[in-house]
């Protein structure tokens, strides 16, 4: 492998182990390929708003405060929608209550307009006319179909099976079995039970090739891939063997080759019996050299089990690297 060349140019030779990005995103970008939290670096553009975003995907992928911001949002915007409509159909529209002690003739309009949205009815305040029923019944049809979308969407958020695996910050590169490997560990987060986990780790970098300079891929050899159970934490661990692409290279070697390991885990919800998956990548500054994972299990308790301490599954202690072909120290 050569690790020493010109300045970068562009060129867009396909390699069948690019995971998909291809070989335009593969040469040209800039950035890191996969985000820490998994998401991508590419973006569309030439579509609209409503073209390239589901309203549906972006409601049930929303974190928690997103979506409960989003829900208040459109709840409020509603209701000062239908409120604003009933103060136009004048003065008499809207009897009970005195609007002095409501704030005003568009505070009890706003009142009155969420006492119909959400069916309350307490009966102090009272539509009067045609134009102000009128207004009433859209509300109430359109409070109909916002609660059920909704309900909905609260209860598919609540069903829909993800998997909350925590990654190390970090890769270690760690003396193993006579010579090295490039390890991370992984936990998860949950009580619930994965079965079938498989992992795989593709590792990306610069090489100066006969058309130029391109981006390589490889998929790393794990001692591991597989695992039937996934009670605790699993360290997936690379050995750095001849056939590696890293056999004989250094922290500096992966820098300048500008390395990018990307990590992908998916194993099957014991809870739901469906498929979850979750991935995360690393670069060469998140790659520590001499060092080995502290151990985080945690002595059996009365009853003989076992557990980890997941706060400090990125601790890791310095450790001496035992000599490789190319690579001092």
């Amino acid at each position: 492998m050569s690790l020493t060349h010109p300045p970068r140019v562009s060129v867009r030779i396909e390699d069948k182990n690019d995971l998909g990005f291809g070989a335009v995103v593969s040469a040209d970008s800039k950035q890191r390929l996969l985000n820490k939290d998994g998401s991508f670096n590419v973006r569309r553009r030439g579509l609209r708003w409503f073209e390239s975003h589901s309203p549906y995907h972006l409601a049930l992928n929303a974190t928690w405060p997103n979506f409960i911001l989003g829900v208040v949002t459109i709840y409020t915007a509603l209701n000062i929608i239908f409120a604003t409509a009933f103060w136009l159909c004048g003065d008499g529209a809207l009897i009970g209550a005195s609007s002095r002690d409501l704030g005003g003739s568009l505070w009890r309009a706003f009142f009155f307009s969420v006492e119909t949205f959400a069916t309350i009815g307490y009966g102090d305040i009272t539509p009067v006319g045609f134009p102000a029923h009128i207004v009433m019944y859209v509300e109430s049809l359109t409070a109909l179909m916002s609660q059920a979308l909704i309900t909905g969407l609260l209860f598919a958020r609540f069903s829909r099976p993800t998997a909350a695996i925590r990654f190390s910050n970090t890769m270690v590169v760690a003396p193993y079995k006579g010579g090295r490997g490039l390890m991370l560990r992984m936990a998860n987060m949950r009580d619930n039970q994965i079965i079938d986990l498989k992992a795989r780790v593709n590792s990306s970098w610069i090489e100066q090739g006969v058309a130029g300079i391109g981006r390589k891929f490889q998929l790393l050899q794990l001692e591991r891939s597989e695992v039937m159970l996934f009670p605790l934490a699993w360290t997936l661990v690379h050995p750095i063997t001849e056939e590696s692409p890293l056999w004989g290279l250094t922290a500096d070697d992966l820098r300048k080759a500008e390395f990018e390991f990307l990590v992908l885990v998916s194993g099957i919800d014991e809870t739901f019996s469906q498929q979850v998956h979750s991935r995360s990548s690393y670069k060469p500054n998140e790659v520590i050299w001499g060092a080995k994972f502290r151990n985080i299990f945690n002595p059996p308790d009365a009853q003989g089990r076992l557990s980890v301490d997941i706060h400090r599954i990125d601790e890791s202690d310095p450790v001496e690297l035992p000599g490789q072909a190319g690579v001092v120290g």
